[in-house]
């Protein structure tokens, strides 16, 4: 999930799918991991760009499996990992190849991230 404050805010209007909301920021900062999501899709009614970052393995994987019609092809997905994650002292984008479900942690998975250059992240907490 994304923090904001509603002084962040800077406006709102009616799209066809939904509300938008327009804010200055978030905070990415609490999140454990995120997800930067590209490819082509609808927005405004219209066939074009599309970059979306979600917080959370579920929802990338509906967006993935079409069943959250925000984007009609997916070029690519990078992994955004913070410093207590990857160990290198700042935030860093990999683009992602693959998510695994570590064995034996399906009722509460802990997921492990492969991403195209070879690395492996996990969403385990040290």
């Amino acid at each position: 999930m994304f923090v904001t404050y509603e002084n962040e805010l800077q406006g709102q209007f009616n799209a066809p799918e939904s509300t938008r909301l327009l804010w200055g920021s978030v905070d990415v900062s609490l999140c454990e991991y995120s997800f930067l999501i590209e490819g082509v899709g609808l927005q405004d009614g219209r066939i074009g760009p599309v970059t979306r970052h979600v917080a959370d393995v579920s929802t990338l994987q509906l967006i993935q499996g079409a069943e959250k019609g925000i984007l009609l092809m997916i070029d690519k997905v990078q992994l955004i990992t913070p410093p207590s994650m990857n160990n290198q002292g700042r935030y860093v984008m990999d683009v992602l190849a693959e998510i695994r479900i570590v064995p034996g942690t399906e009722v509460k998975p802990v997921y492990e991230f492969l991403t195209e250059d070879g690395r492996v992240y996990t969403s385990a907490r040290t």
